[in-house]
C-alpha cells in the first residue's frame, strides 16, 4: 500500500482490496474515536492489545464484534491499524524517495506496469458483487466515466520555475523529430542544482531535419522555489529521443514559487480522502493541484537534511490526511453497512475510469492535456512496457489467489452468505 500511495494513479486501497484487508482497514479507521482515546488511557486496554499481539484468535471477530467487548474490538482495531503503518510508512517513504525518479526518466515501462497492477484488480470487486443489475451497471458506468474525466483533466503548471535551454545534438537529425514531455527529461547538476529536480518541455516542440541545435522551453516537474535555476545549472539529459551532445542554458529558470500551507492542507485533505478509495489515486489529486513533486521532494528534504521549511510542508500533510482519512472512513463505512452491493459496483467503476490515467503512450495537446494514441511500431520501449504490464497484472492475480487459498483454508464455511467469515472476505465487514 505504501508503495502504491506514492504513485500518481495507483490507490492505496487498490492494493488493500487486492491483499484482502478493505473494510478491515475502513472499520478500523473509523474506530478512532475519543471514546477509544478514554480507553486507551486505561493499563486494562493496553493488557488486551498484548494479549491479541500473542494471541490474535482471542480478539472479537472484525465483522461481529461482541457488544460487551468494546474494549477487545478496540484493541484488535489498534493492532490492525499498527501492522499496517508498520509496513505503510516505510514503504511510503522508500517510495516518495525513488519511484517519482523513476517515473520521470521512464514513463511508459512505469505506466505500463501500473496498468497492468490496477487491470487486474478491478476483477476483486466485480466478483465481489455476485449477481450483477442494471442499476449496478449504471452506477459502475457513471463511476468509471466520471473517474476517466476527472483523470484526463491537465496538470496545474503555475508556480513552476521555466525558461529556456539550447539543446546542442550530436549529429543533424535525419528526419523531423518531436520533443515531448514524456521523451525528453532534462536535470539539474550545475552550480549546485538538485539532480532529482526534473524540466521537460513546456510543450511540443519539432527539430527539423538537417538541424543540430534547437532552443527549448522548459518547465520544471515541480512547483516551489527550488525549482528555480542558476544559468548552466540545467546541464544533463536523462531521456531523450535524439542523442545530444550538450546542454546549455544561458538565463536563469525563474517562476517557481511555494504553495502556501493552507493549500497543502486543502490538497492533503482531498487527496486522502481520494486515497481511500480504490482507483482514486491520492497522489494522482495531489499531481492535479500541482503538489505531488513538491510534497515528495519536501519529504526527502526533510529525511535527508532536517530542512525545516521541508519539515513544515510535511507536518502540514501528514496534519491535512489525518483529518481528511478520520472523516472519510467513516463515510465509506457508513455506505458499506446500508449499500454494500453498489458501493462495490461504485469502486469497480472508479478502478476501471482510471486506467485512463495510467496508459502508457500519450502525446501532449497545446493546453497540458494527455492525448492516448497507440505505440508506434518502432518504439524500442514497447517491449520493455508489455513486459512490465504483464508482470503487474501477474503479481496481483498470484497474491489475490493465495488470498482467497488462505481464506479458505482459515474459514471452511465461508461458503455460507449468513456466516460472519464470508463477511470478512475480500472486502471485509458489512457492518
Amino acid at each position: 500500500m505504501g508503495l502504491s500511495d506514492a504513485v500518481p494513479g495507483v490507490s492505496g486501497g487498490t492494493m488493500a482490496l487486492v491483499l484482502g484487508i478493505y473494510a478491515r482497514l475502513v472499520d478500523a479507521v473509523s474506530g478512532l474515536s475519543p471514546a477509544l482515546l478514554r480507553r486507551a488511557a486505561r493499563g486494562a486496554f493496553w493488557r488486551r492489545v498484548g494479549q491479541g499481539l500473542r494471541d490474535p484468535d482471542g480478539l472479537p471477530a472484525p465483522c461481529a464484534p461482541a457488544p460487551d467487548d468494546r474494549q477487545g474490538a478496540d484493541a484488535g482495531r489498534v493492532l490492525m491499524l499498527a501492522s499496517v503503518a508498520a509496513g505503510l510508512l516505510p514503504a511510503l517513504v522508500l517510495g516518495s524517495a525513488t519511484l517519482p525518479g523513476l517515473m520521470s526518466r521512464h514513463p511508459a515501462p512505469m505506466r505500463g506496469l501500473f496498468l497492468g497492477l490496477v487491470l487486474a484488480s478491478v476483477t476483486i470487486p466485480v466478483r465481489e458483487v455476485g449477481r450483477w443489475r442494471p442499476a449496478l451497471w449504471l452506477l459502475a458506468a457513471g463511476a468509471a466515466l466520471g473517474t476517466a474525466w476527472f483523470v484526463g483533466l491537465p496538470e496545474r503548471s503555475t508556480g513552476r520555475a521555466g525558461g529556456e535551454v539550447v539543446l546542442h545534438l550530436a549529429r543533424a537529425a535525419d528526419e523531423d523529430v518531436v520533443l515531448t514531455p514524456r521523451n525528453l527529461v532534462l536535470v539539474a547538476g550545475g552550480h549546485g542544482g538538485s539532480e532529482d529536480i526534473v524540466y521537460a518541455p513546456a510543450r511540443a516542440v519539432t527539430v527539423p531535419a538537417g538541424v543540430a541545435e534547437v532552443r527549448v522551453e522548459v518547465i520544471a516537474g515541480m512547483a516551489g522555489a527550488a525549482g528555480n535555476a542558476a544559468a548552466e545549472t540545467v546541464d544533463g539529459v536523462a531521456q531523450s529521443p535524439v542523442a545530444t551532445a550538450s546542454v546549455s542554458q544561458p538565463r536563469a529558470l525563474t517562476g517557481g514559487r511555494d504553495p502556501s500551507l493552507a493549500y497543502v492542507f486543502l490538497a492533503g485533505v482531498l487527496a486522502i480522502s481520494a486515497m481511500t478509495l480504490p482507483g482514486v489515486s491520492g497522489a494522482f489529486v495531489l499531481l492535479l493541484f500541482g503538489l505531488y513533486h513538491f510534497v515528495t521532494h519536501a519529504l526527502k528534504a526533510t529525511l535527508s537534511r532536517g530542512d525545516p521549511e521541508s519539515a513544515l510542508v510535511v507536518a502540514t500533510m501528514v496534519t491535512a490526511m489525518g483529518v481528511g482519512l478520520l472523516t472519510f472512513a467513516r463515510v465509506l463505512r457508513w455506505l458499506f453497512a446500508r449499500w454494500r452491493a453498489e458501493t462495490l459496483a461504485v469502486l469497480a467503476g472508479l478502478m476501471a475510469g482510471s486506467l485512463r490515467k495510467l496508459w502508457p503512450f500519450v502525446e501532449h495537446a497545446p493546453d497540458g492535456r494527455e492525448v492516448l494514441v497507440w505505440p508506434a511500431a518502432d518504439d524500442p520501449g514497447v517491449a520493455a512496457t508489455v513486459v512490465l504490464f504483464l508482470a503487474g497484472a501477474t503479481a496481483v492475480l498470484a497474491l489475490e489467489a493465495a488470498g482467497r487459498k488462505r481464506r479458505a483454508d482459515q474459514f471452511p464455511e465461508a461458503s455460507r452468505p449468513d456466516q460472519c467469515p464470508r463477511q470478512d472476505s475480500n472486502l471485509g465487514p458489512t457492518a
